[in-house]
């Protein structure tokens, strides 16, 4: 009876230590035989992925970190992943690190380089090759930066911040306030200045504008008056007799001809006539200086201004009298009938 039960015992913390670590070994990622795929990655850093860490593509869980190793000359660190599937990569795979919950397990994951455009993703130097035959290449990573150093560079931040502030309140003080108020006052004066500056421009811009289209009319209807009188000119062109205009051009071409032969005749009228005239002018000339000479009425009239002046006076009573005759005529008509 105490045998049964020290073999009861002895079956069950058998099962129990069976259980615990067939667990541990399926909660660490144990491939139990399954074919599995090995990936090697080159980043600058890994954060805090450790071996063992969990492997994700598109969120589901396809592996587990193998190892993680220090290339020789410290340029990268080269982590070994080991996928429990087969799978192909994509043409522009890359690995995130980053953190796989809030409690400070890490990942990596899979992903394509194309979605994060951001990412400093490690540059794998053409022709490198997997230490591993498994491998089936070696891709590039970038790691999330941890919280440690989000918090340094909180914490540098707030140190700018602080010296921002204090330079910002070094420089803005009640002097630059009035200095920025007077400033703005100014501005304000200056966009008036341009806003009446621009309101006349547009007034002269408008004038101006009136005044081209009053010239455009003017030069469109010279333009129409042009091609009218061209239409004229045309038609009169088209329907001129231009057989005729020559004859009579050359039947006055001839009169004038035979008019200047006759002038040019000394038998002809013309000589006598010249000296009839000249004979004429003889006389004038002597008449002129008889008339300077104050010889005759006229003469008198020309030289003597005490004449001139009588004579005016005569003319100036004769008009008062003409004018009295128009305005009272019964003063010198009288007329009766009985």
């Amino acid at each position: 009876m105490n045998r049964n039960k020290e073999f009861l015992v002895g079956a069950v913390i058998i099962l129990a230590i069976v259980v615990a670590v067939g667990g541990t070994l399926l909660l660490q990622g144990t491939n139990f035989g399954r074919a599995t795929t090995t990936v090697e990655v080159l980043l600058e850093s890994v954060g805090q992925l450790s071996e063992g860490n969990p492997v994700t593509y598109r969120g589901v869980r396809i592996g587990q970190t193998a190892s993680i190793d220090v290339e020789p000359g410290g340029s990268a660190v080269r982590v070994t992943l080991l996928l429990t599937e087969e799978m192909s990569l994509p043409a522009d795979a890359g690995v995130v690190l980053g953190p796989e919950s809030l409690f400070g397990d890490w990942q990596a994951e899979i992903v394509s380089r194309s979605r994060f455009p951001r990412f400093a993703f490690f540059d794998v130097p053409p022709g490198t090759r997997p230490l591993s035959d498994e491998a089936v290449g070696v891709v590039g990573g970038y790691a999330l930066p941890e919280i440690t150093r989000l918090t340094a560079s909180a914490e540098q931040i707030s140190v700018n911040l602080a010296d921002l502030t204090a330079r910002m309140e070094l420089a803005f003080n009640q002097e630059t306030a009035d200095n920025l108020a007077r400033a703005i006052d100014n501005i304000e004066a200056i966009t008036q200045e341009v806003r009446s500056l621009v309101q006349q421009q547009s007034i002269v811009a408008a004038s101006i504008t009136a005044s081209a289209d009053s010239a455009l009319n003017e030069v469109e209807l010279a333009a129409h008056a042009a091609r009218r009188s061209l239409d004229r000119v045309e038609a009169f062109v088209e329907n001129a007799r231009f057989d005729s205009i020559i004859d009579n051009v050359r039947i006055a071409s001839e009169g004038i001809r035979i008019i200047t032969a006759g002038l040019a005749d000394p038998e002809s009228g013309l000589a006598s006539t010249l000296e009839r005239a000249d004979s004429a002018f003889v006389r004038i000339d002597r008449i002129t200086a008889r008339l300077e000479a104050g010889e005759g009425s006229l003469g008198r009239l020309l030289l003597d201004t005490t004449f001139a002046l009588r004579a005016e006076e005569v003319l100036l009573s004769f008009d008062l009298l003409l004018k009295d005759v128009r305005e009272n005529p019964h003063r010198y008509v009288r007329l009766s009938i009985f």
